[in-house]
Protein backbone atom coordinates (compact mmCIF):
# COMPACT_ATOMS: atom_id res chain seq x y z
CA UNK A 1 0.00 0.00 0.00
CA UNK A 2 1.32 3.45 -0.97
CA UNK A 3 2.54 5.70 2.09
CA UNK A 4 0.20 8.48 2.51
CA UNK A 5 -2.66 7.11 0.85
CA UNK A 6 -6.28 7.55 2.73
CA UNK A 7 -8.51 4.77 3.73
CA UNK A 8 -12.33 4.34 4.25
CA UNK A 9 -11.44 2.94 7.61
CA UNK A 10 -8.87 6.31 8.95
CA UNK A 11 -12.34 8.61 7.29
CA UNK A 12 -14.89 6.61 9.81
CA UNK A 13 -12.02 6.94 12.37
CA UNK A 14 -11.77 10.64 11.82
CA UNK A 15 -15.47 10.78 12.01
CA UNK A 16 -15.74 8.74 15.47
CA UNK A 17 -16.53 5.41 14.45
CA UNK A 18 -15.36 2.62 16.45
CA UNK A 19 -13.85 0.08 14.03
CA UNK A 20 -13.33 -3.58 14.27
CA UNK A 21 -11.33 -5.90 11.65
CA UNK A 22 -11.89 -9.80 11.72
CA UNK A 23 -10.08 -12.40 9.44
CA UNK A 24 -7.91 -12.03 6.00
CA UNK A 25 -5.74 -9.32 5.61
CA UNK A 26 -4.84 -9.12 2.08
CA UNK A 27 -3.61 -5.44 1.76
CA UNK A 28 -0.23 -4.92 2.89
CA UNK A 29 2.92 -7.04 4.69
CA UNK A 30 4.30 -4.00 6.29
CA UNK A 31 1.36 -2.71 8.41
CA UNK A 32 -1.82 -4.26 9.80
CA UNK A 33 -5.30 -3.07 9.93
CA UNK A 34 -4.79 -1.16 13.28
CA UNK A 35 -2.13 1.45 11.67
CA UNK A 36 -5.16 2.61 9.16
CA UNK A 37 -7.89 3.22 12.23
CA UNK A 38 -8.94 -0.15 12.74
CA UNK A 39 -9.18 0.23 16.62
CA UNK A 40 -9.79 -4.10 17.32
CA UNK A 41 -7.91 -6.73 15.04
CA UNK A 42 -9.23 -10.45 15.91
CA UNK A 43 -8.48 -14.13 14.19
CA UNK A 44 -5.99 -11.93 12.00
CA UNK A 45 -5.02 -14.43 9.01
CA UNK A 46 -2.73 -13.69 5.88
CA UNK A 47 -1.02 -11.12 7.69
CA UNK A 48 2.76 -10.65 8.64
CA UNK A 49 3.51 -13.05 11.31
CA UNK A 50 6.56 -10.82 12.73
CA UNK A 51 4.07 -7.75 13.11
CA UNK A 52 1.50 -10.05 14.13
CA UNK A 53 3.64 -11.26 17.21
CA UNK A 54 5.06 -7.69 17.88
CA UNK A 55 0.92 -6.43 18.38
CA UNK A 56 0.52 -8.96 20.97
CA UNK A 57 -1.66 -10.99 18.12
CA UNK A 58 -1.55 -14.88 18.21
CA UNK A 59 -4.60 -16.19 15.97
CA UNK A 60 -6.11 -19.86 15.85
CA UNK A 61 -4.42 -20.87 13.14
CA UNK A 62 -4.41 -23.66 10.87
CA UNK A 63 -8.48 -24.04 12.19
CA UNK A 64 -9.37 -26.98 10.00
CA UNK A 65 -10.77 -30.04 10.88
CA UNK A 66 -10.49 -33.56 8.99
CA UNK A 67 -9.38 -33.46 5.76
CA UNK A 68 -10.31 -35.55 3.09
CA UNK A 69 -8.63 -34.90 0.23
CA UNK A 70 -10.23 -36.25 -3.52
CA UNK A 71 -7.60 -34.17 -5.49
CA UNK A 72 -4.38 -32.61 -5.43
CA UNK A 73 -2.85 -30.13 -8.05
CA UNK A 74 0.57 -29.80 -9.32
CA UNK A 75 2.39 -27.07 -10.94
CA UNK A 76 6.13 -27.02 -12.69
CA UNK A 77 8.54 -26.51 -10.08
CA UNK A 78 5.94 -26.59 -7.17
CA UNK A 79 4.65 -29.41 -4.97
CA UNK A 80 1.33 -31.45 -5.22
CA UNK A 81 -0.99 -29.77 -3.04
CA UNK A 82 -4.95 -30.30 -2.55
CA UNK A 83 -7.57 -28.55 -4.72
CA UNK A 84 -10.67 -30.08 -3.74
CA UNK A 85 -12.08 -32.44 -0.64
CA UNK A 86 -14.18 -32.62 1.55
CA UNK A 87 -13.73 -31.42 5.57
CA UNK A 88 -15.53 -33.98 7.98
CA UNK A 89 -14.44 -32.01 11.10
CA UNK A 90 -16.73 -29.54 13.19
CA UNK A 91 -17.90 -26.56 11.60
CA UNK A 92 -17.20 -24.69 14.18
CA UNK A 93 -13.54 -25.15 13.12
CA UNK A 94 -13.62 -23.91 9.90
CA UNK A 95 -12.28 -20.32 9.40
CA UNK A 96 -15.59 -18.55 8.09
CA UNK A 97 -17.39 -19.71 11.29
CA UNK A 98 -14.54 -18.43 13.51
CA UNK A 99 -13.83 -15.64 11.72
CA UNK A 100 -17.29 -14.64 11.81
CA UNK A 101 -17.71 -15.84 15.32
CA UNK A 102 -15.21 -12.86 15.81
CA UNK A 103 -17.32 -10.28 13.80
CA UNK A 104 -20.29 -10.90 15.65
CA UNK A 105 -18.48 -10.81 18.74
CA UNK A 106 -16.96 -7.34 18.03
CA UNK A 107 -20.42 -6.50 17.32
CA UNK A 108 -21.94 -7.37 19.96
CA UNK A 109 -19.55 -5.53 21.99
CA UNK A 110 -19.98 -2.29 20.51
CA UNK A 111 -23.86 -2.57 21.10
CA UNK A 112 -22.85 -3.14 24.22
CA UNK A 113 -20.13 -1.17 25.52
CA UNK A 114 -20.92 2.19 23.16
CA UNK A 115 -24.50 1.90 22.28
CA UNK A 116 -24.54 5.89 21.49
CA UNK A 117 -21.12 5.02 19.06
CA UNK A 118 -21.70 4.30 15.32
CA UNK A 119 -19.22 1.18 14.48
CA UNK A 120 -18.15 -0.37 11.19
CA UNK A 121 -16.77 -4.42 11.43
CA UNK A 122 -15.80 -6.07 8.05
CA UNK A 123 -15.52 -9.71 8.12
CA UNK A 124 -13.00 -11.02 5.64
CA UNK A 125 -13.47 -15.08 5.43
CA UNK A 126 -11.26 -16.82 2.99
CA UNK A 127 -13.80 -19.56 1.55
CA UNK A 128 -14.94 -20.25 -1.04
CA UNK A 129 -11.19 -19.60 -1.73
CA UNK A 130 -9.64 -22.82 -3.03
CA UNK A 131 -8.38 -25.66 -1.84
CA UNK A 132 -12.08 -26.31 -2.29
CA UNK A 133 -12.86 -28.02 1.12
CA UNK A 134 -16.75 -28.00 2.44
CA UNK A 135 -17.38 -29.72 5.31
CA UNK A 136 -19.89 -32.87 4.03
CA UNK A 137 -23.00 -31.68 5.20
CA UNK A 138 -22.85 -29.36 2.84
CA UNK A 139 -21.07 -31.32 -0.21
CA UNK A 140 -23.97 -33.89 0.43
CA UNK A 141 -26.22 -31.45 -1.24
CA UNK A 142 -24.53 -30.88 -4.41
CA UNK A 143 -23.77 -34.42 -7.13
CA UNK A 144 -20.89 -33.79 -9.49
CA UNK A 145 -23.35 -36.06 -11.79
CA UNK A 146 -25.67 -32.87 -11.68
CA UNK A 147 -23.21 -30.17 -12.64
CA UNK A 148 -22.85 -29.19 -16.73
CA UNK A 149 -19.70 -27.83 -17.64
CA UNK A 150 -19.49 -24.12 -17.89
CA UNK A 151 -20.64 -22.90 -21.67
CA UNK A 152 -16.64 -21.86 -22.73
CA UNK A 153 -15.36 -25.17 -21.54
CA UNK A 154 -14.58 -26.25 -25.14
CA UNK A 155 -13.44 -22.95 -26.04
CA UNK A 156 -10.54 -23.63 -28.91
CA UNK A 157 -8.48 -20.47 -27.97
CA UNK A 158 -8.58 -19.45 -31.33
CA UNK A 159 -7.34 -15.73 -31.81
CA UNK A 160 -6.64 -15.70 -28.23
CA UNK A 161 -3.53 -14.79 -26.26
CA UNK A 162 -1.51 -17.78 -26.01
CA UNK A 163 -1.34 -17.66 -22.48
CA UNK A 164 -4.56 -19.08 -22.37
CA UNK A 165 -3.60 -22.74 -23.82
CA UNK A 166 -0.95 -22.60 -21.20
CA UNK A 167 -3.19 -21.78 -18.29
CA UNK A 168 -5.61 -24.58 -19.66
CA UNK A 169 -2.50 -26.89 -20.37
CA UNK A 170 -1.86 -26.84 -16.56
CA UNK A 171 -5.18 -28.71 -15.73
CA UNK A 172 -5.71 -30.86 -18.35
CA UNK A 173 -4.94 -33.46 -16.00
CA UNK A 174 -8.05 -33.34 -14.39
CA UNK A 175 -10.37 -34.15 -16.89
CA UNK A 176 -14.24 -33.56 -17.51
CA UNK A 177 -15.08 -35.98 -14.32
CA UNK A 178 -12.98 -34.01 -11.50
CA UNK A 179 -13.89 -30.41 -13.31
CA UNK A 180 -17.40 -31.62 -11.83
CA UNK A 181 -16.89 -32.56 -8.62
CA UNK A 182 -14.71 -29.39 -8.30
CA UNK A 183 -17.36 -27.57 -9.34
CA UNK A 184 -19.85 -29.22 -7.00
CA UNK A 185 -17.64 -28.79 -3.77
CA UNK A 186 -17.05 -24.75 -4.68
CA UNK A 187 -21.11 -24.45 -4.62
CA UNK A 188 -21.06 -26.01 -1.17
CA UNK A 189 -18.60 -24.05 0.17
CA UNK A 190 -20.36 -20.98 -1.24
CA UNK A 191 -23.08 -22.31 0.89
CA UNK A 192 -21.38 -22.96 3.72
CA UNK A 193 -20.18 -19.65 3.59
CA UNK A 194 -23.76 -18.33 3.17
CA UNK A 195 -24.62 -20.22 6.64
CA UNK A 196 -22.20 -17.56 7.64
CA UNK A 197 -23.28 -14.55 6.58
CA UNK A 198 -26.56 -15.70 8.32
CA UNK A 199 -25.28 -16.24 11.26
CA UNK A 200 -23.95 -12.36 11.29
CA UNK A 201 -27.62 -11.06 9.86
CA UNK A 202 -29.47 -13.09 13.38
CA UNK A 203 -26.50 -11.45 14.99
CA UNK A 204 -28.25 -8.08 14.16
CA UNK A 205 -31.50 -8.63 14.82
CA UNK A 206 -30.43 -10.06 18.12
CA UNK A 207 -29.41 -7.18 19.03
CA UNK A 208 -32.16 -4.57 17.77
CA UNK A 209 -29.20 -3.07 15.39
CA UNK A 210 -30.44 -4.44 12.03
CA UNK A 211 -32.66 -1.39 10.69
CA UNK A 212 -29.78 0.96 11.13
CA UNK A 213 -26.90 -0.71 9.88
CA UNK A 214 -25.81 -1.28 6.42
CA UNK A 215 -24.58 -4.47 5.53
CA UNK A 216 -22.43 -5.35 2.03
CA UNK A 217 -21.76 -8.35 0.72
CA UNK A 218 -18.99 -8.84 -2.10
CA UNK A 219 -15.93 -10.44 -2.75
CA UNK A 220 -12.40 -9.26 -4.12
CA UNK A 221 -12.66 -11.69 -7.03
CA UNK A 222 -14.26 -14.44 -8.57
CA UNK A 223 -13.40 -18.04 -9.87
CA UNK A 224 -12.56 -19.33 -13.25
CA UNK A 225 -14.61 -22.50 -12.11
CA UNK A 226 -13.82 -24.57 -15.50
CA UNK A 227 -14.52 -21.48 -17.65
CA UNK A 228 -12.00 -21.51 -20.79
CA UNK A 229 -11.28 -24.90 -18.96
CA UNK A 230 -9.09 -22.67 -16.09
CA UNK A 231 -9.79 -22.33 -12.56
CA UNK A 232 -9.06 -20.05 -9.50
CA UNK A 233 -8.11 -16.08 -10.87
CA UNK A 234 -5.36 -14.46 -12.21
CA UNK A 235 -4.88 -12.84 -14.98
CA UNK A 236 -7.75 -14.19 -16.94
CA UNK A 237 -9.55 -10.89 -18.09
CA UNK A 238 -13.04 -13.17 -18.55
CA UNK A 239 -16.55 -12.56 -16.46
CA UNK A 240 -15.88 -15.19 -14.09
CA UNK A 241 -12.71 -13.54 -12.68
CA UNK A 242 -13.80 -9.94 -12.34
CA UNK A 243 -17.94 -9.68 -12.05
CA UNK A 244 -18.83 -10.07 -8.46
CA UNK A 245 -21.32 -10.74 -6.18
CA UNK A 246 -22.50 -7.16 -4.63
CA UNK A 247 -25.58 -7.50 -2.25
CA UNK A 248 -26.00 -4.82 -0.13
CA UNK A 249 -29.00 -4.75 3.00
CA UNK A 250 -30.43 -1.60 4.50
CA UNK A 251 -33.83 -2.00 6.31
CA UNK A 252 -34.20 1.44 6.99
CA UNK A 253 -33.49 3.28 3.53
CA UNK A 254 -33.55 0.21 0.88
CA UNK A 255 -36.36 -1.62 -0.01
CA UNK A 256 -35.99 -5.32 -0.40
CA UNK A 257 -35.69 -7.48 -3.67
CA UNK A 258 -34.14 -4.19 -5.64
CA UNK A 259 -31.80 -4.86 -8.26
CA UNK A 260 -29.70 -3.04 -9.67
CA UNK A 261 -27.70 -3.29 -13.29
CA UNK A 262 -25.47 -0.29 -13.31
CA UNK A 263 -21.40 -1.44 -13.77
CA UNK A 264 -19.52 -0.19 -9.98
CA UNK A 265 -16.38 -1.36 -8.46
CA UNK A 266 -15.11 -2.37 -4.90
CA UNK A 267 -13.24 0.68 -4.34
CA UNK A 268 -16.65 2.74 -5.17
CA UNK A 269 -17.49 1.06 -1.77
CA UNK A 270 -14.92 3.25 -0.07
CA UNK A 271 -16.59 6.56 -1.49
CA UNK A 272 -19.92 4.71 -0.15
CA UNK A 273 -18.84 3.80 3.52
CA UNK A 274 -17.44 7.66 3.69
CA UNK A 275 -20.68 9.10 2.30
CA UNK A 276 -22.81 7.06 4.82
CA UNK A 277 -20.68 7.99 7.41
CA UNK A 278 -20.68 11.81 6.75
CA UNK A 279 -17.29 11.87 7.26
CA UNK A 280 -14.47 13.80 4.69
CA UNK A 281 -14.42 12.37 1.07
CA UNK A 282 -11.40 10.34 0.20
CA UNK A 283 -9.40 12.12 -2.02
CA UNK A 284 -7.92 11.41 -4.74
CA UNK A 285 -11.45 9.83 -5.49
CA UNK A 286 -10.90 6.81 -8.12
CA UNK A 287 -14.16 5.88 -7.27
CA UNK A 288 -17.76 7.19 -7.09
CA UNK A 289 -20.18 6.90 -3.82
CA UNK A 290 -22.65 3.90 -4.68
CA UNK A 291 -25.28 5.80 -2.13
CA UNK A 292 -27.53 7.80 -5.20
CA UNK A 293 -27.82 3.98 -6.73
CA UNK A 294 -29.27 2.80 -3.13
CA UNK A 295 -32.08 5.70 -3.28
CA UNK A 296 -32.66 5.22 -7.62
CA UNK A 297 -31.51 1.99 -8.69
CA UNK A 298 -32.73 2.56 -12.75
CA UNK A 299 -31.14 6.44 -12.54
CA UNK A 300 -29.67 7.20 -16.01
CA UNK A 301 -27.36 9.73 -15.09
CA UNK A 302 -24.70 6.69 -14.08
CA UNK A 303 -21.60 6.69 -15.87
CA UNK A 304 -21.13 2.82 -16.89
CA UNK A 305 -17.84 2.15 -17.14
CA UNK A 306 -15.99 0.01 -15.44
CA UNK A 307 -11.65 0.11 -15.79
CA UNK A 308 -9.83 -2.48 -14.40
CA UNK A 309 -5.49 -2.79 -14.22
CA UNK A 310 -3.59 -6.01 -13.11
CA UNK A 311 0.15 -5.74 -12.97
CA UNK A 312 0.79 -9.33 -12.83
CA UNK A 313 0.45 -11.49 -9.58
CA UNK A 314 0.94 -15.08 -11.12
CA UNK A 315 3.05 -13.49 -14.60
CA UNK A 316 5.11 -10.64 -14.62
CA UNK A 317 3.04 -8.54 -17.48
CA UNK A 318 0.68 -5.36 -17.43
CA UNK A 319 -3.02 -6.19 -18.26
CA UNK A 320 -5.55 -3.43 -18.29
CA UNK A 321 -9.23 -3.65 -19.25
CA UNK A 322 -12.17 -1.42 -19.59
CA UNK A 323 -15.55 -2.77 -19.65
CA UNK A 324 -19.68 -1.09 -20.60
CA UNK A 325 -22.63 -2.84 -20.68
CA UNK A 326 -22.01 -4.30 -23.74
CA UNK A 327 -18.55 -4.51 -24.48
CA UNK A 328 -15.53 -5.34 -22.95
CA UNK A 329 -11.65 -4.23 -24.16
CA UNK A 330 -8.73 -5.90 -23.18
CA UNK A 331 -5.03 -4.31 -23.89
CA UNK A 332 -2.63 -6.95 -23.12
CA UNK A 333 0.90 -5.79 -23.49
CA UNK A 334 2.50 -9.49 -23.84
CA UNK A 335 0.24 -10.07 -26.55
CA UNK A 336 -2.76 -8.77 -28.88
CA UNK A 337 -5.56 -7.42 -27.08
CA UNK A 338 -8.99 -8.56 -26.58
CA UNK A 339 -12.83 -7.18 -27.76
CA UNK A 340 -16.05 -9.19 -26.60
CA UNK A 341 -19.46 -8.47 -26.93
CA UNK A 342 -21.14 -9.21 -23.94
CA UNK A 343 -24.72 -9.21 -25.25
CA UNK A 344 -23.73 -11.29 -28.66
CA UNK A 345 -21.32 -13.39 -27.06
CA UNK A 346 -21.92 -13.22 -22.83
CA UNK A 347 -19.22 -16.20 -22.76
CA UNK A 348 -16.30 -14.28 -24.41
CA UNK A 349 -15.58 -17.15 -26.72
CA UNK A 350 -14.65 -15.14 -29.79
CA UNK A 351 -12.42 -12.19 -29.61
CA UNK A 352 -13.21 -9.70 -32.17
CA UNK A 353 -10.59 -7.46 -32.26
CA UNK A 354 -9.80 -8.15 -35.91
CA UNK A 355 -13.30 -8.15 -37.12
CA UNK A 356 -13.79 -4.97 -39.28
CA UNK A 357 -17.44 -5.41 -38.05
CA UNK A 358 -16.09 -3.91 -34.66
CA UNK A 359 -13.39 -2.04 -35.60
CA UNK A 360 -15.25 1.23 -34.66
CA UNK A 361 -15.70 -0.17 -31.29
CA UNK A 362 -12.41 -1.42 -30.90
CA UNK A 363 -11.25 2.38 -31.91
CA UNK A 364 -13.38 3.79 -29.50
CA UNK A 365 -13.17 1.78 -26.57
CA UNK A 366 -9.39 2.07 -26.67
CA UNK A 367 -9.46 5.74 -26.56
CA UNK A 368 -11.83 5.22 -23.74
CA UNK A 369 -9.10 2.72 -21.57
CA UNK A 370 -6.36 5.62 -22.19
CA UNK A 371 -9.08 8.70 -20.94
CA UNK A 372 -9.19 6.36 -18.08
CA UNK A 373 -6.08 5.39 -17.42
CA UNK A 374 -5.19 9.20 -17.72
CA UNK A 375 -7.92 10.24 -15.28
CA UNK A 376 -6.80 7.30 -12.80
CA UNK A 377 -2.89 8.38 -12.71
CA UNK A 378 -1.93 4.69 -14.40
CA UNK A 379 2.08 5.01 -14.52
CA UNK A 380 1.15 3.98 -18.21
CA UNK A 381 -0.50 6.68 -19.32
CA UNK A 382 2.34 7.74 -21.28
CA UNK A 383 1.67 10.23 -24.43
CA UNK A 384 0.67 8.23 -26.98
CA UNK A 385 2.44 11.14 -29.81
CA UNK A 386 -0.29 10.24 -32.04
CA UNK A 387 0.78 6.42 -33.13
CA UNK A 388 -1.14 3.89 -33.89
CA UNK A 389 1.32 2.43 -30.94
CA UNK A 390 -1.24 -0.97 -30.52
CA UNK A 391 -2.61 -2.39 -33.84
CA UNK A 392 -4.68 -5.29 -34.53
CA UNK A 393 -2.62 -8.60 -35.73
CA UNK A 394 -1.61 -8.70 -39.10
CA UNK A 395 -1.23 -4.73 -39.09
CA UNK A 396 2.35 -3.14 -40.78
CA UNK A 397 4.17 -2.27 -37.93
CA UNK A 398 5.17 1.54 -37.63
CA UNK A 399 8.41 2.75 -39.58
CA UNK A 400 11.38 3.23 -37.45
CA UNK A 401 12.92 6.63 -36.73
CA UNK A 402 15.73 7.47 -38.93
Amino acid sequence: MVPGVQTYSQRLDEAGYRLGYSGKWHASWERLPTDFGFHDLVEPSGCNPELLRAAGFAGSGGRRGAIEAEWAVQWPGDTPRVFYGIDRGPEEATGAHVETSAGIALLERYARETPDQPWFVTINVVEPHDPYLPLAKYAANYDPADVELPASWRDDFANKPNLNRREAGLWAAMGEARVRTAIARYWAYCEQVDAQVGRALDALDRTGQAEDTIVVFTSDHGDMLGAHRQFIKGWQPYEETYRVPLVIRWPRRIAPGGVCHHLVQLHDLAHLFADVAGAAPIEPADGRSLLPLLDEPGRDDWPDVAFCQYYGGEFLYTQRMVITPRHKYVFNAWDFDELYDLAEDPHEIRNAIDDPAYAAVRDDLRALLYEQMERHGDPYAQNRYGAPRYLPRGSAAPKELP
